[in-house]
């Protein structure tokens, strides 16, 4: 298990960070080509991936919406977290040339997407902290 107090939670879902800003790190962020960038930033600065940057079934341009976890990682190597979290920036950029995300949902509809974000993170964060 990580020690939740260092890990940091990134996100663009303003009821993850709700949910979350008062028992660990988190970063609130406008979008989701922010949360990649401050992520990768992350990793860069020596820091593990504890979620994927593309967890759940929909695509970088089927939901506004992203929350990811790093933490700091000491001696080990992170070359693939490097890997894969250019890799998914590379994809998300992709995906909006090809269908972008629209830039506003129905009420209800972004409401639901901040749900599947946060359960996504509820599921996760328990099993890891």
């Amino acid at each position: 298990m990580w020690d939740k107090d260092k890990a940091i939670l990134i996100t663009n879902n303003d009821r993850v960070y709700e949910k979350y800003k008062d028992s660990m790190k988190v970063f609130l962020l406008d979008s989701y080509e922010e949360v990649m960038i401050k992520v990768r930033d992350y990793v860069y600065d020596r820091h593990l991936l504890l979620t994927h940057p593309q967890a759940s079934s929909l695509k970088p341009n089927q939901t506004p919406y992203r929350s990811v976890v790093v933490y700091p990682k000491g001696e080990e190597d992170n070359m693939k977290d490097i890997m894969l979290i250019e890799k998914c920036i590379e994809t998300f950029r992709q995906w909006q040339e090809i269908a972008p995300t629209p830039e506003k949902y129905q009420d209800k509809v972004a409401e639901d997407f901040k749900t599947i974000d946060l359960s996504v993170i509820d599921n996760i964060i328990p099993r890891i902290c």
